[in-house]
């Protein structure tokens, strides 16, 4: 399997047959990501003045939340030719929700994931080492160190980044910006809601890092024909509750390392036993 590219696209030639495809353009993953979160700060303000109950709240948080974390990490790997204009891709970039005022920032995290895919060779992934890659805490601990560095991802970056002087100053600009926001919540609406809000984005940062650093990295899974394996049933089950590029982005994770810039929602055109 060899890929070949060209201004327009890329070709990967599997025996005599090449497939192109064209990397997602970084300004509509923007664009997708602005409307995701926009939507959720909808629903979070929805839920503080009561309109919704916290276990509908949770539900379509999680589904849209989920979404934007997949939508975060695709953009990494788009087409960075095409760009929005400068003050829009700023605030596309820093909008989120931000729950405490270390969150990771998008600079971070895409530093890091490029860190993450430079040290994995097709179906050979590294081992424990933090410092050149961050993120292998997450899929090389062992699986209570993976579980505990996931349920507590925010912390455990933050003390790498000051550990090893990489705070970006995105961080400081989230924390001017946002703990004014969440003590303005917590004024109108009170701290039980603002500690929903709270657990609900954790909940999504946790299972999203467990599941994409950790699960779909086992050997079981980290191959390529697994969506093959997987019954038909529980497919379409993902599919509509987390949608079309979280699904996929799981199912085919080999095929995205080997080809990384291949757009979740053709993953499965490259998998030669898909």
């Amino acid at each position: 399997m060899n890929a070949r590219n060209t201004e327009s696209g890329h070709f990967v030639q599997f025996g005599d047959k090449q497939i192109f495809y064209r990397p997602e353009a970084k300004s509509s993953i923007d664009l997708e990501i602005l409307f995701l979160n926009t939507v959720l700060y909808v629903l979070i303000v929805l839920y503080g003045f009561g309109y919704l109950q916290w276990p509908v709240f949770l539900l379509l948080f999680y589904m849209l939340a989920a979404r934007a974390f997949v939508a975060n990490h695709d953009r990494t790997h788009a087409d960075h030719r095409s760009r929005l204009p400068g003050w829009l891709e700023a605030i596309a970039e820093g909008f989120a929700v931000v729950v405490t005022p270390w969150d990771e920032p998008y600079d971070s995290v895409k530093r890091k994931h490029l860190k993450h895919h430079a040290t994995h060779v097709h179906e050979v992934s590294p081992g424990l080492d933090p410092e050149s890659d961050p993120h292998s805490l997450y899929e090389s601990g062992g699986f209570l160190g993976s579980l505990l560095a996931c349920l507590f991802y925010e912390e455990v970056q933050l003390f790498l980044d000051i550990k090893y002087g990489r705070l970006s100053r995105h961080r400081f600009y989230r924390l001017l910006i946002y703990p004014p926001l969440q003590l303005a919540f917590i004024w109108a609406f009170g701290f039980e809601k603002y500690l929903v809000v709270f657990l609900a984005m954790r909940l999504v940062g946790f299972t999203s890092w467990f599941v994409f650093s950790w699960l779909v990295h086992q050997p079981v899974i980290y191959r390529f024909g697994f969506s093959k394996r997987l019954p038909g049933f529980l497919k379409w089950f993902f599919y509509l509750i987390l949608g079309r590029r979280v699904t996929e982005a799981c199912i085919y994770h080999l095929v995205h390392h080997t080809w990384p810039a291949i757009p979740s929602r053709e993953l499965y055109r490259f998998d030669p036993y898909g």
